[in-house]
This record gives C-alpha cells, structure tokens and sequence, in this order.
C-alpha cells in the first residue's frame, strides 16, 4: 500500500493540502513543530449529496466512489404518499479522468467528497442540468499554510512521496517557508 508522509520542521503549525488532480486526498488539521504523519494513497471515496426542501435538510447515503464516475441527485414525487424522496445514483461519467456531479433539482445540492467519514471537498450545484466535474489525474500537489503563509505548490507523480516544511532562507532573511519532496 502506498502513504503520503507530511512532515513539520518549522518553528509553527503547518496545514497541508494535498490533492491528486483536483481531488482533496489529504486536508488535515494542523502539523504542530516536529511532528509527521503518513496517510494512505487509496483511491477509495465516499460521495454524500444534500439539498434543502421545503425548509428540511435531505441527505442521501454514502456511496463509495473508486475513479472517474458520475452522480445525479433528483427529488422524486411520491403522489400517492404526498411526500418527496431525495434520490442520488451513480452514472457513467462522460470523461475517463473526471468525477462529474448533476442535479435535476430546482435549488442547490451540495456533494460531499469524504474518506473514512470525514470531508475532504464540496462540490455545489446550484442549478438544474448544469453538471460540475473535479479532474482526476496520477500526479499529486502539495500546499501548506504555516503561519498564515501558504506555500508554493509543489508536484509530484510518486504515490510514497515525503513532503517536508522548512524554513526557506535560500533567498530570505526569514519569514519564509517552502515544501521539499524526497
């Protein structure tokens, strides 16, 4: 299995964010001075759509994604039960490289992109039929915030990369932070 390890050896939290394409894959809460953590590289996601009708909150179940799909979210008559079902199936997406997301709903549904129970990025469609996509590709990008700074990205195609904050005094005094990949 492979692990993405992030590691803090700068003198303040640093907050990363790694994404495979633009697929969240990793957002975590801050790496305190010294510390490392690894994260698994599966490519195995949960998508949890939601919308508001008639002032109620309907959330779908979590359906597990792996690679390029589709998701369509309806709301369904039930005539004879007066009532309204909140309906999201999986699709064919239209692109090999691409998770698309679609509603048919009048108001806005938000998908959710989770691992493990814990989200990672939203997608929102506020209109009918106007379908949103996030791009899957093989090569991640890694950022930080550290001390209110946010690094320059850096790219990597290895599914095992180390990423490493320091302090960057190649060409500043101080203040300044930037991400090494080994």
């Amino acid at each position: 299995m492979s692990n993405i390890t992030l590691q803090n050896q700068t003198a303040y939290p640093a907050q990363f964010t790694v994404k495979k394409g633009e697929q969240v894959v990793v957002s975590l809460p801050a790496l305190e001075s010294g510390q490392s953590v690894s994260i698994p590289t599966t490519d195995i996601y949960e998508v949890v759509a939601s919308t508001v009708i008639d002032g109620n909150t309907y959330s779908s179940a979590p359906m597990t994604v792996t690679g390029a799909t589709g998701f369509l979210a309806q709301v369904i008559q039930v005539y004879n039960q007066g009532t309204y079902v909140f309906d999201v199936q999986e699709v064919p997406s239209t692109a090999s490289n691409q998770l698309q997301f679609q509603s048919t709903w009048r108001d806005t549904v938000t998908f959710t992109i989770q691992k493990d129970g814990k989200p990672l990025q939203s997608v929102v469609c506020t209109d009918a039929f106007n379908m949103q996509t996030v791009t899957l590709s093989d090569t991640y990008s890694f950022q930080a915030i550290i001390n209110g700074v946010t690094t320059a990205t850096q790219y990597s195609g290895n599914s095992n990369a180390t990423c490493v904050a320091v302090n960057d005094t190649t060409l500043r005094d101080r203040g300044y932070y930037t991400l090494r990949l080994v």
